[in-house]
């Protein structure tokens, strides 16, 4: 399978690393492919990846994950020509943070209001594509064989098409997610969000940021 990732953030090398060790064929887009952190980690890669514009890791991918800071995403998008989503599955891993950081209570705000989310945002963005909202409520150093000592962490998806979200899930068990939950269309995209700024708020208050969301049920 090709894989176009679309950002070279902390997440978009989480998932390019991901991917390789799972055989995938990866090309990462993005506009500083000479940026040092990124060339420190293709340094270390064992497996062959590729860098291009946008636009070139979003027509090679047959799925395109999306790790973009919110405030540049539309500028990724339209950079990576809309027409190349079409008919693919675009995994949004974003979160719509307002960029302010944390407040005096440790809380980020949203840069949406609660009658949109950033997966609406993107699916409108991109009529043609099927976007899938998964991996934006998890730490990047766990989204691959994610362990904790209480146990395997649950993983929540949403998007409107069930054979896109099939092909998502499958991905997450291949990197050992056993409990993958699709919770519906991609309007819960908005409270998927919200467990990002609970997942935050723990970690800015316990200062530990290796934690995640278990659904527990009979």
């Amino acid at each position: 399978m090709k894989i176009g990732v679309l950002g070279t953030g902390n997440v978009g090398l989480a998932i390019a690393g991901a991917c390789l060790k799972i055989g995938y064929q990866v090309k990462i887009g993005t506009n500083h492919p000479s940026k040092p952190a990124l060339q420190a980690w293709l340094s270390k890669q064992n497996a062959e990846v590729q860098l291009g514009k946008f636009s070139e890791a979003a027509i090679f991918g047959d799925i395109i994950f999306l790790c973009t800071n919110w405030l540049g995403t539309q500028a990724v998008i339209e950079s990576a020509g809309v027409w190349n989503f079409n008919h693919k599955i675009v995994v949004d891993i974003t979160n719509p943070l307002d960029g302010k950081g944390p407040d005096e209570n440790g809380k980020l705000h949203l840069a949406l209001h609660n009658s949109l989310s950033a997966g609406e945002q993107v699916q409108a963005w991109l009529p043609g594509a099927h976007v899938v909202k998964a991996l934006n409520s998890i730490g990047s150093d766990s989204m691959l064989e994610p362990k904790f000592n209480d146990g395997p962490p649950t993983m929540f998806i949403c998007g409107n098409d069930k054979l896109a979200k099939q092909a998502v899930a499958d991905i997450l068990k291949h990197w050992g997610w056993a409990d993958v939950i699709d919770l519906g269309n991609i309007e819960f995209s908005r409270e998927l969000e919200a467990l990002c700024v609970i997942w935050c708020a723990y970690g800015f208050r316990t200062g530990t940021w290796h934690h995640a969301f278990k659904l527990i049920r009979d």
